[in-house]
């Protein structure tokens, strides 16, 4: 009986504790930790949102990047945050990825080490080709790769981020020949324009200034509707039926951050979606509003979708 009164006054005393560090918060600076490089799509999104979310908040957003380990370090700086709100980090589909099946030993456990609070955008990816290919469409590059096999090359991150894992999908339900090169940070946009690649997957916003030097070309995009940015350019599901790759960013607190202080986060964050709506759309994203259960159940089809892919490109 002593016990059991013992354990409920200790848990009535962490209740109280942690709602009155949530009546207070925040009354400090918030971090928030990005997986990529400063430029990189993730990075470019949270600077975005960042005025926002220090309007709602009153207090000001401390961005840090810590990009590597295919986005890894990152989210594990956040799992060995305090759970008290000042450290929150962005992941993104490397987040599902990394805890598939592809041989990266993660130092978290991204189903258990994190609360998930509240989703950014998910990022239709722009299927680009050097333009001295000379191809205009998904069948002809196809068609030109398979008639110069093994001398074309695509470039990724690495084999197990999402680019490379929808590369080679893409590769894979195509039947086209192209050989992966890794490259690290920027490098893989600038090695397009050079001509060392002939086929790079990503994101619109961090791929604008490679376009816009005229040695690179958009021929379709990875959603299984064409994007509000670019109405012109088909689907790859126009080509090839089934075809989807949509990967997401969001935001996470590391497991244990009082639900009182998620929530207040998540309307938070909300609300600068909304507020700076045509913006994202314009970088060529697709905005996304969620509770946190919502964005739970998020993940995890986000999880079981990168399983089939990572299970398909083995």
């Amino acid at each position: 009986m002593r016990l059991a009164t013992t354990l409920a006054s200790v848990a009535l005393s962490m209740t109280v504790a942690c709602s009155a560090l949530a009546q207070g918060y925040p009354n400090r600076p918030v971090r928030l930790i990005v997986p990529q490089a400063p430029g990189g799509g993730s990075d470019l999104v949270a600077r975005a949102m960042g005025p926002e979310i220090e309007r709602r908040l009153g207090q000001t957003l401390v961005i840090e990047n810590k990009p590597g380990g295919n986005d890894s370090i990152g989210p594990d700086t956040v799992a060995k945050a305090a759970p008290d709100g000042y450290t929150i980090g962005v992941v993104s589909s490397s987040f599902s990825i990394n805890q598939t099946s592809v041989g990266i030993k993660l130092p978290y456990d991204s189903q258990k080490d994190f609360v998930p609070i509240a989703p950014m955008v998910r990022i239709p990816m722009i299927v680009m080709v050097n333009t001295d290919l000379g191809v205009s469409d998904l069948k002809s590059m196809v068609a030109l790769s398979k008639s110069r096999p093994g001398k074309l090359n695509y470039g990724s991150a690495g084999p197990t981020t999402f680019g490379g894992m929808a590369t080679e999908w893409l590769i894979r339900t195509s039947g086209a020949d192209f050989t992966g090169i890794t490259y690290g940070g920027r490098g893989i946009l600038q090695g397009l324009v050079a001509g060392d690649l002939q086929l790079v997957l990503g994101g619109l916003a961090a791929a604008s200034p490679t376009l816009q030097t005229g040695k690179a070309k958009i021929i379709a995009v990875t959603s299984a509707q064409r994007m509000t940015k670019l109405p012109e350019i088909p689907t790859v599901a126009e080509t090839y039926p089934g075809f989807e790759v949509v990967p997401f960013y969001g935001f996470v607190a590391p497991a244990g951050t009082p639900p009182e202080i998620v929530s207040k986060l998540n309307t938070a964050i909300g609300e600068s979606i909304a507020a700076i709506t045509p913006k994202l759309l314009d970088m060529g994203n697709e905005p996304l509003r969620m509770s946190p259960a919502e964005f739970r159940a998020f993940l995890d089809r986000d999880l079981a979708t990168w399983n089939k892919i990572v299970e398909a490109v083995k």
